[in-house]
C-alpha cells in the first residue's frame, strides 16, 4: 500500500521519498528498492508517465531520517503493528519542520494511540489520511483528527487530498474503521449471518445484494476481493466496542474458511473458486467446491435495472427474497443512521464513504430517500427497532433535492440562463457570457441530433456576445462513441448507405465547426472518450482532461474505422510535427498499430504521448472539477486575442509507407494479435491515413482525408462480419474477433 501511495503521489506531481524499515543491514533499502521497482517497472509501471521517475527515490528509516527535511507532508502506511509506528514517528518528530503535516494510514490502529508517540504540540499536525486500495482508482479518502488536530492542518490535509490529489474527502472520527469500512463490513457481516440463518445459498445471496441495489457486486464475490481474513480482522475489531455488539453477530462460515486459508481472490479461493473457465462456489457443510447453480427466487424476476424501481418491489414484497432484501436494507439504513454523529458528524459523509469508496451507486441515505422516507422511517419503528433521535425528528426527506455528493459548485448554481434543454440530445445554458453545452444523449453517444445540436451552438457562440463555450457530460464517462443501435436500426430498416452517409456527414460538419470556430471552446472530459467520444476531444481547440481520462479510436472492435474525423486529426499532428522524416514515419506507424488494435490510453498523459492530446490542454486531478477549470480557461482564452485555427495543407507520407504499415500489420496478423478482418480494418486506417494512392510527398489536407473515411465508413457498414460484430457488441456488450 505504501508504494502505491508513493506512486500516487509522483503522478500529482510531488517529489516523494519511499523509505521502508532495515531487514537486512547489508541491503538496508532492500524493503523500499522492491516498492521503487514496483512503481517503476516500465512494463506494468505505476506513473502515468515515465519522465515522472526522476521525482521519487527510496531510502530507510534508519539512514534518511538523520537530518531535517524540507518535507511538507510525512505519510506512513508501515505494518499494522504500535510498537513499529510509534519507533517511526518518534524518528520523524526529530527531523520534521515546523509546518509539515503528520499522516498515518492506518486502517485499525486508533489515530489518538498512534498519535502518543508525538508531543502534544506535533500532535495539533497529526492526522489519519485513510488510503483505500488501489489509491490510485478509489476516490475515497478519509481523514481522521486526534484529540489535539488542528483545524487549519484537517483543512490544509483536505485540500492537498481534494485539488493536489483529486480525490474525494471525508472527515471521520476516531472510531473502528472509520465510516467506509464500518459501514461496509457492517452489511456484509450483516448479510453472511442472516443468509445462513435463513438458508440462503451463496448464489442466491450474491444475486441478490449486488446490481439490483446498486452494488457493484456481491457480498461474498465482494469479501474475496477484499479478502476473507481482512474482513474477519474488522468484524473482530468492531465486536469488541461494547456499543456495536448488537450490530455484529458472527457468521459461522466465514471464520472456518479463513482457518482453512481459503482466504479469496488472493489466495485463488475463498467463497468461490475458478478452474479454468469454470466459476465453482464452496459447499458450507464440506468445504469442498461444486458447480455454481442459477438462483432461482421468485424475486428476481422483477427486480430490474432501475433502483427506484427495485427499491419499491422489495419494500411490498412478501417472498423469501424480497423479505431478505428488506433486512439487509433495513438493517443498513438503522446503523447508518446511528452512525451520525458517532463516525462522522454529516449523514451526506456516510453516503459518500460508501459511493467513493465501496463503488454503491447510491449511499445508505439516498436509498433510503428513494425507498421513500417517511413509509421506510415508519416500518423500522412499527417492527421494534430504535432510531436516533435526529431521525425520528425528522418529518421530510435527507435530501431536498437531487443529490450532489461531489464538492464542488453545482453546474445549476453557475448557470446564469437557459438557452435550450432538449431531451435525449443536449443542453445548452449561459454562464454570464460564456455558454456551457452538455451530453444529454442515451449514454452520451454522439447521434445525429447531438451534431445538429452542436452545430447550432457553435453558430450561436460565433454569431452573438458570448465570449467562449465549453462542452461537457455528466456520468462515469464521457462519451463511449456513436449510438450502434441507431446505426444497426439504419441498416435493418433498409435505409442503407445514404442514412449513414448522411450522419458521418452531420458529424463532419459538428467536428469542422468545432476544430475551426472563430471563439474559443474547451472540452471537459474525464472517464473513457472512446470512438466518436475521442474524435470529439481531437476535434477540440482545447481540452481540459482529467488525469484518469481514458482515449481511444476502438471502432475496429465493431467492424468500422474511425468515421468522425480522427484519422484526419492524427494524421495532421503527425505530419505538422516539426521533426524528420524518420520520427513521422514512427510515430505514423505507432499511431496505425494503435487504431489497428484498439487500443486506448489508459490515462491523460499516455494520451498526450500519442497525439491525443496536446501540450496546450489541461490535465488535472480532480475529475470534479474539470467544468470549472475548463469555464475558467475558456474564460481567460475569451478574453485575450484568440486566433481560431484554420485549415492546413500538408505532406502525405504516400503509397510507399502504406506498403510499410501492411507489413507491419501482417506480422501483427501473423502474430494472432490481430485477426483476418481487423488485418482488412487496418489496411482501410493506413490507406485512409497517407491519402490513398498517392506518391509521397503529395500535399493534402483534413477534408480530403475525411471523404476518405466517410466513403470507407459507409462501404464497410454493408459487410458482413462489420454487421456481426455491431450485432455481437448490442448483445454481448463485448467485441467480436471474427
Amino acid at each position: 500500500m505504501g508504494s502505491q501511495i508513493a506512486a500516487l503521489l509522483v503522478n500529482a506531481g510531488m517529489k516523494v521519498e519511499l523509505l521502508d524499515v532495515v531487514i537486512d543491514k547489508d541491503d538496508p533499502n532492500k524493503l523500499a528498492k522492491q516498492g521503487y521497482d514496483s512503481i517503476v517497472n516500465p512494463k506494468k509501471s505505476q506513473l502515468y508517465d515515465q519522465t515522472f521517475v526522476e521525482n521519487i527515490t527510496y531510502g530507510n528509516f534508519d539512514d534518511n531520517l538523520t537530518e531535517s527535511s524540507d518535507a511538507d507532508i510525512f505519510i506512513e502506511a508501515v505494518k499494522e503493528e504500535i510498537s513499529i509506528k510509534h519507533d517511526i514517528w518518534k524518528k520523524v518528530a526529530k527531523v520534521a519542520k515546523d509546518h509539515a503535516i503528520l499522516a498515518t494510514n492506518t486502517s485499525g490502529i486508533p489515530i489518538n494511540a498512534i498519535s502518543k508517540a508525538l508531543s502534544k504540540d506535533l500532535q495539533k499536525r497529526f492526522i489519519g489520511l485513510h488510503f483505500l486500495n488501489p489509491p490510485r482508482y478509489m476516490k475515497l479518502v478519509e481523514i481522521i483528527p486526534n484529540m489535539n488536530s488542528s483545524e487549519d492542518v484537517v483543512q490544509k490535509a483536505k485540500l492537498f487530498a481534494e485539488d493536489t490529489l483529486g480525490k474525494g474527502v471525508v472527515v471521520a472520527k476516531d472510531v473502528p474503521a472509520f465510516v467506509a469500512n464500518r459501514t461496509g463490513i457492517h452489511t456484509l457481516n450483516d448479510i453472511m449471518y442472516r443468509a445462513e440463518q435463513d438458508g440462503l445459498s451463496i448464489n442466491e445471496v450474491d444475486a441478490l445484494t449486488g446490481k439490483v441495489i446498486g452494488r457493484p457486486m456481491g457480498t461474498y464475490q465482494l469479501s474475496d476481493l477484499v479478502g476473507n481474513d481482512i474482513g474477519q480482522f474488522v468484524i473482530k475489531g468492531l465486536q469488541q466496542d461494547k456499543s456495536e455488539s448488537d450490530f455484529f453477530k458472527t457468521p459461522e462460515l466465514l471464520p472456518k474458511l479463513v482457518e482453512k486459508g481459503a482466504l479469496g481472490r488472493k489466495a485463488k479461493h475463498g467463497f468461490y473458486k475458478k478452474e479454468g473457465k469454470n466459476i465453482l462456489v464452496v459447499n458450507p457443510e464440506t468445504l469442498e467446491y461444486k458447480k455454481s447453480e442459477k438462483p432461482q427466487l421468485e424475486i428476481l424476476e422483477q427486480l430490474q435495472k432501475s433502483i427506484t424501481k427495485n427499491l419499491d418491489v422489495i419494500f411490498e414484497s412478501d417472498t423469501k427474497g424480497g423479505k431478505f432484501l428488506w433486512e439487509t436494507l433495513r438493517n443498513m439504513f438503522i446503523y447508518a443512521a446511528h452512525n451520525v454523529p458517532k463516525a462522522t458528524d454529516e449523514f451526506i459523509d456516510i453516503d459518500r464513504a460508501m459511493v467513493w469508496g465501496f463503488n454503491w451507486r447510491k449511499g445508505p441515505f439516498e436509498l433510503w430517500d428513494t425507498m421513500g422516507f417517511e413509509r421506510v422511517k415508519d416500518r423500522i419503528i412499527e417492527e421494534g427497532y430504535d432510531l436516533p433521535e435526529w431521525v425520528k425528528e425528522k418529518s421530510d426527506n435527507f435530501y431536498d433535492e437531487d443529490v450532489l455528493l461531489e464538492n464542488v459548485t453545482p453546474i445549476e448554481e453557475l448557470e446564469t440562463g437557459v438557452v435550450w434543454d432538449r431531451d435525449n440530445s443536449s443542453k445548452l445554458s449561459e454562464v454570464n457570457n460564456q455558454l456551457l453545452f452538455k451530453f444529454q444523449t442515451p449514454k452520451n453517444t454522439i447521434t445525429p441530433e447531438f451534431s445538429t445540436d452542436l452545430i447550432e451552438a457553435i453558430d450561436k457562440l460565433e454569431n452573438e456576445e458570448y465570449t467562449s463555450m465549453v462542452i461537457y457530460s455528466d456520468g462515469a464517462n464521457f462519451s463511449v462513441g456513436a449510438n450502434l443501435m441507431m446505426i444497426k436500426f439504419g441498416l435493418d430498416s433498409g435505409a442503407g448507405s445514404e442514412f449513414i452517409e448522411g450522419i458521418v456527414k452531420e458529424l463532419h460538419e459538428a467536428v469542422n465547426r468545432l476544430r475551426y470556430s472563430t471563439k474559443p471552446i474547451v472540452t471537459a472530459a474525464s472517464g473513457r472518450a472512446l470512438g466518436g467520444g475521442a474524435e470529439l476531444l481531437l476535434a477540440s481547440p482545447y481540452v481540459v482532461a482529467a488525469a484518469e481520462t481514458y482515449i481511444g479510436l476502438v471502432e475496429v472492435g465493431v467492424g468500422l474505422i474511425p468515421g468522425g474525423g480522427g484519422l484526419a486529426e492524427l494524421t495532421e499532428r503527425v505530419m505538422t510535427q516539426d521533426t524528420i522524416k524518420a520520427n513521422k514515419v514512427k510515430k505514423m506507424s505507432d499511431v496505425v498499430k494503435n487504431i489497428a488494435s484498439a487500443h486506448v490510453n489508459m490515462n491523460a498523459y499516455e494520451a498526450r504521448r500519442n497525439l491525443f492530446l496536446r501540450d496546450t490542454d489541461t490535465i488535472i486531478a480532480n475529475a470534479d472539477k474539470r467544468v470549472e477549470v475548463a469555464l475558467e480557461k475558456a474564460k481567460f482564452l475569451g478574453s485575450i486575442n484568440y486566433i481560431p485555427k484554420s485549415p492546413q495543407k500538408f505532406q502525405t507520407l504516400g503509397r510507399d509507407f502504406k506498403a510499410l504499415a501492411q507489413g507491419q500489420l501482417e506480422a501483427m496478423r501473423v502474430g494472432n494479435f490481430i485477426s483476418d478482418y481487423d488485418f482488412k480494418l487496418a489496411v482501410h486506417i493506413a490507406n485512409i491515413m497517407t491519402g490513398g494512392d498517392l506518391p509521397e510527398g503529395a500535399y493534402i489536407n483534413q477534408a480530403f482525408i475525411q471523404r476518405l473515411e466517410r466513403e470507407t465508413f459507409v462501404a464497410l457498414t454493408e459487410e458482413e462480419k462489420t454487421q456481426d460484430r455491431i450485432t455481437h457488441m448490442l448483445e454481448t456488450k463485448k467485441p467480436l474477433r471474427n
